[in-house]
């Protein structure tokens, strides 16, 4: 910038120095003919037409008083009657300008070349009655006004180029402190100038950084989600190897033992049963782990479902079930609860919530599954179960996590149910949340 500053400055300098001196020129050499004539004006006033002869000899005697100007004696006709130079007499000069203005007016004036001398001629003609009197001195070309005045130009030009040097650096230093300012401060948050020329800059700025602030919060965020998807494989893999190796243990040992061929017929009754049991199970687990991954795939055309139908239609077919085991079931529905969903998405949800109600309920408990329509829809599952304890509120819906171990064994779960429940719900867009006193029981709540 310094270097743009100082070849603009100098620019204009010069270009200004060079107009300036071409006028000063022209204008000197403008004051200096005027000097000149009205010098001559006065000069020309010692003719006297009885002192001086209207001849050669004349105009010389006069050139002489005059100081060696050049005199010439013109009749009134415009031929020259005597000239102190001698090289004009007889010759007709009634066509020069000086001369023909002096007849009309008494007196003129005119610069131009001499053609008899060859050099550039200041005229002053005057008519004296019985003959004009022209004095004649030689003027100064613009050119060598110029040539006289370039010493003093080439000066003035050289301490105006330092004196540019001196200025360029002076502003840009000056000039380039708000914006180094600006420049220190870019990274802030906000970024603020006393300059109005440069508040468009700092708001570009601030906007930029803003925006790239954006941009790694989203970069962190992605890195955050990264960081976390593979942790949670990671889980989901140690967890998975860990749910399928004890089933596939108990099978292994069995069946070694029956391959020795060392049991009796109700132990190995009782193995062939464990076997079929173990592999039940480990079939189970691998069908829900399936189910739960396809959930991530399932790009399914939504329609419009009732949830109050479906809640009742999986109620009634878990009944049995639930009844067997010495629970109490209700169902209470208000109307219809129109959903944008899939009925197997339904279906999944209240199923598993109902069944997690059953296993984890006292004996002689009861579960209450409630659904209310219209706006602000919402479904309950409540049970009179074991409850959750503070601490585990939020592990529930992590694969694989059981609040009751021994339940868990018991009832064949694989701690998926509500995990898949917590996935269909953010999913299709559903507030999923729990409310639970340890030892007294649970409630699930759904807002559609």
């Amino acid at each position: 910038m310094k270097k743009r500053i100082l070849i603009a400055t100098l620019i204009i300098t010069l270009a200004g120095l060079t107009v300036y001196t071409a006028a000063s020129v022209a204008l000197s050499y403008d004051a200096l003919i005027k000097s000149s004539i009205n010098f001559l004006k006065g000069q020309i006033n010692v003719y006297e037409a009885e002192r001086f002869e209207n001849n050669d000899a004349g105009a010389e005697e006069m050139s002489g008083l005059l100081g060696g100007l050049r005199v010439t004696f013109i009749g009134r006709d415009g031929v020259v009657t005597g000239d102190s130079g001698g090289a004009g007499t007889g010759i007709d000069h009634g066509d020069r300008e000086e001369i023909t203005e002096a007849i009309g007016t008494g007196a003129g004036s005119a610069v131009r070349r001499s053609d008899t001398i060859e050099t550039v001629m200041i005229y002053y003609c005057k008519d004296f009655g019985d003959r004009l009197v022209r004095i004649a001195a030689p003027a100064s070309s613009e050119w060598s006004i110029l040539a006289d005045a370039l010493p003093l130009t080439a000066g003035i030009m050289i301490v105006d180029v330092a004196l540019c040097f001196l200025f360029s650096y002076l502003v840009t230093g000056y000039a380039l402190k708000p914006v180094r300012k600006l420049a220190e401060d870019s990274s802030s948050a906000s970024i603020k100038t006393g300059y109005k020329e440069l508040e468009p800059i700092a708001e570009i700025l601030e906007r930029k950084n803003r925006e790239i602030s954006s941009q790694l919060e989203l970069i962190r965020l992605e890195q955050s989600r990264a960081e976390a998807a593979r942790a949670s494989k990671d889980e989901f893999i140690a967890n998975v190897t860990h749910e399928m190796n004890t089933p596939l243990t108990s099978i292994k040992g069995f069946a070694e033992l029956m391959e020795s061929g060392g049991l009796d017929e109700k132990t190995e009754e009782k193995a062939v049963h464990i076997i079929k049991s173990q592999a039940e199970r480990l079939t189970g687990l691998i069908a829900c782990i399936i189910n739960y991954s396809e959930l991530d795939s399932d790009d399914l055309p939504r329609y419009e479902c009732d949830a109050c139908e479906t809640a009742c239609e999986v109620a009634e077919s878990l009944r049995a079930d639930i009844e067997s085991k010495g629970l109490t079931l209700d169902v209470v529905t208000d109307g219809k609860a129109l959903v944008i969903s899939r009925r197997e998405y339904l279906t999944e949800v209240f199923g598993n919530l109902i069944r997690n109600a059953t296993k984890y309920n006292k004996e002689g408990g009861g579960i209450t599954v409630r659904v209310k329509g219209g706006d602000g829809a919402y479904a309950e599952i409540s049970d009179t179960g074991i409850g959750i304890a503070e601490e585990n509120r939020e592990k529930i819906f992590s694969r694989f996590f059981t609040v009751d171990k021994s339940h868990g064994g018991k009832h064949g779960g694989f701690g998926l149910g509500l995990a898949v429940v917590k996935k269909l719900c953010d999913k299709e867009g559903w507030k999923l949340s729990v409310e639970s006193v340890l030892g007294e029981g649970t409630t699930f709540r759904i807002e559609f």
